[in-house]
């Protein structure tokens, strides 16, 4: 790719990602570009005085859907377990319920298709419950909608896999995580931050601002290891994540993360826009992959058609263009901010991708 042969090329973007901090658009920000040799330049920035490590652990959020999505696929790879076959395989109170939920599959799970019933974020907050009550609640809820007819997201869903996850291989899937993709990756994301070695970006605008009270979340969010949105991690390990993901290594026998064809079905559009769901209250017609989304089938951002892509509501983003050979890693601290300086970047990164 050009800029790793000139990352000067990157100059303005990260320039102009510092200046909107240091106006205040946000709290924090940080930015990482790579490709499928790894990383290729990050910086952090900091409204603060302080400046942020660059090797601090953010809050990922929902960016735990894909990698949890990844290391569903590598059991799927190995023919454990069918895309479409159905979860109540696995799981009797699915099974013996006959209203819809028998039918749900880990496809349907990971676009977002499977008409299960969410555990309300606020009383996420209020309940503090366990990964079992979330899930409990996922299995034994009424289905919003008859599996397959719509798109619906859905965070709580995401314990399925690592249900199946633990039935077929017998270990926890945090150890099975770290086992099969982060070790043999590189990576250090943790559902444990209080842990890691390394400084942890506090998230603005979630009502945890004294210290005690984000220790507290800490050792819940450590406990309920929320695979639909749990993982803290580094610029550093989504570049390796992403950089894998577009060139695939083989680590004592095995592809890894996945095959690349694995690779590209989950990047593929699954849904079609064959089925609708709400976006700023209206009905649209939606694109999505196994795990991932398809923002440039979705809205006016730059990048291909290929571009599988997720967001965390903490303001996380890991962008993947097969066709550019990119890896668009960006962070920042605030709880449900809005995307333009995101994309301000992202467009930056694409100016400078030019030839």
């Amino acid at each position: 790719m050009r800029v790793r042969e000139d990352p000067t090329r990157l100059d303005d973007a990260f320039a102009r990602l510092g200046e909107r901090v240091r106006e205040g658009a946000l709290p924090a920000a940080a930015l990482a570009i790579g490709d499928g040799e790894g990383m290729i330049r990050s910086e952090t920035f900091s409204s603060k005085s302080k400046p942020i490590d660059p090797n601090s652990n953010f809050f990922l959020a929902s960016v735990t859907k894909p990698i949890i999505s990844t290391l569903f696929m590598q059991l799927v790879e190995e023919g454990r377990v069918g895309l479409h076959q159905p979860i109540a395989d696995f799981e009797p109170r699915l099974r013996d319920k006959l209203d819809g939920h028998e039918t749900i599959t880990p496809w349907h799970v990971m676009t977002h298709t499977s008409g299960l019933d969410d555990f309300d974020p606020r009383d996420i907050g209020r309940k503090r419950p366990s990964g079992a009550d979330m899930t409990t609640h996922v299995i034994e809820s009424p289905l919003r909608f008859e599996p397959g007819t719509r798109w619906e997201y859905v965070s709580a869903s995401f314990y399925l896999l690592t249900l199946i996850i633990e039935r077929l291989t017998g270990e926890g899937y945090r150890e099975f995580l770290d086992e099969r993709l982060q070790g043999p990756l590189g990576m250090h994301a943790t559902f444990d931050p209080r842990r890691a070695g390394r400084p942890i970006v506090a998230v603005h605008g979630i009502g945890v601002d004294s210290f005690l009270t984000r220790y507290l979340v800490l050792r819940y969010m450590a406990r309920a290891a929320l695979p639909g949105g749990g993982l803290f991690g580094t610029l550093d390990d989504m570049a390796r994540f992403g950089a894998a993901l577009l060139r695939p290594r083989i680590v004592s026998g095995k592809h890894l993360p996945l095959r690349a064809q694995t690779i590209a079905e989950m990047a593929e559009d699954q849904t079609k826009g064959e089925v609708v769901g709400k976006h700023d209250d209206d009905e649209v017609p939606v694109h999505h992959g196994l795990g991932w989304g398809k923002p440039t089938l979705m809205r006016d951002v730059p990048g291909s058609k290929n571009v599988f892509s997720h967001g965390g509501a903490s303001g996380t983003r890991l962008w993947v263009d097969p066709d550019a050979g990119l890896v668009f890693v960006f962070f920042t601290n605030r709880w449900a901010s809005e995307r333009s300086v995101e994309t301000e970047a992202l467009r930056g990164t694409y100016e400078a991708l030019r030839p």
